[in-house]
């Protein structure tokens, strides 16, 4: 079976694979669509869903809803990636595609793509029935089965049965030594936990590792509200800046917004009223950020009362 991102393709990077995907579709479908297909793990891997999707519908956008003879996985793949803009006939041949296989999946990623985008809206029998048929698929595939089985909102196993599934994974992804598989458990974990600090940390390790800015932020962001709630003021304070680092390099203003509100609220335990202030001031001057407006707007009614009180 094929992760998806190995091989004699991989020594590509980049503009490379699009521009060969570029090439491909002026003269060969057939490749272009295996280049999506081979490629779908890397760009995950790396944070680079816009680049796969951009990608996926321009290969989509010359087939239609043909799908080349042998090609059926890679069709599907290319779906997966451009889900957002495909045409229903599209999706609807891509859902067809997994009704009709009977074994795994050849590619090891595609469970765990199919999981996360198609899963969610897919009826429960119609999820159990794909992962099991990819228990008998590669090492990777099995590990990737474990963590859809307990990844929140795929499947309505007990909360203890999802547990144990992605403490599985976890331990199954470490093994074969993957940043992402393990990356992907552990965020999971993390949430059924009562004392997720270690595993955040671990997990921000990995996101940082795999270059994920956006997960990177957002990790930032909850570590700090943990050390927040654990009283580690000066490394939560830490944890928001750096958080507010990354999500102003990368453009990610919601991310931005949340790390601002936290370093307000620990401004605001510091007794530092005039930053909570500023930081607060600088999220309501966001656009069109209506849930971080609600929430800096709660946390300035905290920092007037704790003014009135001064």
């Amino acid at each position: 079976m094929d992760s998806g991102g190995s091989g004699d393709l991989h020594s590509l990077e980049g503009d490379q694979v699009v521009s060969a995907i570029e090439r491909a579709c002026e003269s060969d479908l057939r490749t272009a669509l295996r280049l999506v297909a081979r490629y779908s793990a890397y760009w995950w891997s790396h944070g680079l869903q816009d680049e796969a999707a951009a990608a996926a519908e321009r290969v989509l956008s010359m087939l239609g809803r043909t799908v080349p003879v042998g090609l059926d996985e890679e069709y599907l793949l290319a779906v997966l990636h451009g889900a957002a803009s495909a045409e229903q006939a599209q999706v609807e041949r891509a859902q067809q595609i997994v009704l009709e296989s009977t074994g795994p999946f050849r590619y090891s990623v595609t469970v765990l793509l199919w999981s996360l985008v198609f899963g969610p809206f897919e009826p429960v029998g119609v999820v159990q029935d794909v992962l099991e048929r990819n228990e008998t698929g590669d090492a990777w595939a099995r590990a990737a089965v474990e963590l859809c089985r307990g990844y929140p909102g795929l499947t309505t196993v007990p909360p203890a049965e999802a547990a144990q599934a992605l403490r599985t994974a976890l331990g199954r992804f470490r093994m074969l030594e993957d940043a992402w598989g393990t990356f992907l458990a552990l965020s999971a974990l993390r949430q059924t936990v009562d004392e997720p600090l270690d595993l955040t940390t671990e997990a921000l390790a990995l996101a940082e590792q795999l270059g994920l800015e956006e997960e990177t932020g957002v990790l930032l962001c909850q570590r700090g509200d943990l050390y927040r709630a654990l009283g580690k003021l000066e490394d939560a304070r830490e944890d928001y800046s750096q958080a507010l680092d990354v999500s102003e390099r990368a453009d990610l203003p919601e991310t931005a917004a949340a790390a601002r509100i936290g370093l307000a609220r620990t401004a605001r335990y510091c007794g530092n009223l005039p930053a909570a202030r500023a930081h607060l001031s600088a999220v309501l001057a966001f656009p069109e950020l209506e849930d971080a407006h609600f929430e800096a707007l709660h946390e300035l009614t905290a920092l007037n009362a704790s003014e009135a009180s001064a």
